[in-house]
């Protein structure tokens, strides 16, 4: 009996062995657990094309707020944003359909001039509208100076010249024809011909129709 009791005990501990490896297999085969991945900030585009495109122009003025709500309402521009400090507006972004126009105050400190301090600019923003005609009127009842009136020109554009509130140099053009170049040349020609004329035609305009 005495080896039999043995025999039973030494079975029992070889099946308590052998149903254990299992459930350590099993405790070892759970997968660890993954740190949780930290989001990934995206790739940043070094040109920033979803805010600028290749060139952005900066304008100084002599009042920043006042020169954004001309641009406003004199060009249809829209205002993305003015940063103030306790100084007032130190800077503006604006934006035209695809194009950003940035404005910053007048700093004699950082010789930084106004078109209208320095008396003059040989810079010209070129904006095309959908009416030309329509856009310079209300321009001009805005505050703009009419510099050359609504005109068509020898390239295909009717466009006019105005200059802001602060100085700056404005073409206000709407894209009216496709000249190949030897009409264009023809164009230019009779222009240069006609200048004395065109230039008085310039001065009443600007007196009369706007």
């Amino acid at each position: 009996m005495a080896k039999a009791a043995k025999k039973k005990t030494k079975a029992s501990k070889k099946s308590a062995r052998v149903s254990a490896k299992p459930k350590a297999a099993m405790r070892s085969a759970k997968p660890a657990k993954k740190k949780a991945a930290r989001p990934s900030a995206g790739k940043i585009d070094p040109l920033n094309r979803k805010q600028y495109g290749a060139v952005t122009p900066m304008l100084a003025v002599r009042d920043v707020r006042r020169a954004a709500e001309f641009y406003k309402n004199a060009f249809g521009f829209t205002v993305r944003g003015i940063m103030d400090s306790p100084q007032g507006a130190i800077h503006a972004e604006l934006r035209c359909r695809d194009t950003t126009l940035m404005l910053s105050p007048e700093s004699r400190e950082q010789h930084n001039f106004s078109a209208s301090t320095i008396g003059n600019t040989p810079a010209t923003l070129y904006l095309l509208v959908e009416d030309v005609d329509a856009v310079f009127k209300h321009a001009v009842a805005a505050g703009a100076q009419v510099s050359m009136p609504v005109m068509d020109m020898f390239w295909g554009d009717r466009c006019g010249q105005l200059k802001d509130p602060d100085g700056n140099k404005w073409m206000i053009a709407t894209h009216k024809a496709e000249p190949t170049e030897a009409e264009m040349a023809e164009a230019m020609r009779r222009m240069s011909q006609q200048q004395p004329s065109q230039a008085a035609v310039a001065g009443a305009g600007s007196e009369s129709e706007y």
